[in-house]
């Protein structure tokens, strides 16, 4: 129905935390995968976890596209808008 907020079934939910966090134990180097989990978590609130997944794709690929927005939003999350700052630069800098 148009104008209606979409309810998300929560088990679909759960599921691709599960599938995402096995791709990550099969493969911690899988930077799609870690920055799917960062995403996930981050919108569920937990941006500390979300920040680790985002600091494991900047420290094998700093040029992996939109993780220095995703990791800016973590810190914003945080409280820390000095370091959100510095990641939306660092982020510009890859876009040069």
């Amino acid at each position: 129905m148009p104008g209606k907020a979409r309810i998300e079934d929560p088990s679909k939910d759960e599921h691709f935390l599960r599938t995402l966090r096995d791709r990550v134990r099969a493969d911690p180097q899988d930077a799609d995968a870690l920055t799917a989990l960062g995403s996930l978590l981050l919108q569920r609130g937990d941006a500390q976890k979300a920040l680790e997944c985002f600091n494991r794709v900047t420290r094998q690929n700093p040029a992996y596209p939109g993780i220095w927005r995703l990791k800016a939003r973590a810190f914003e999350a945080l409280g820390d808008a000095a370091s959100a700052e510095a990641c939306r630069k660092r982020g510009a800098d890859w876009h040069s």
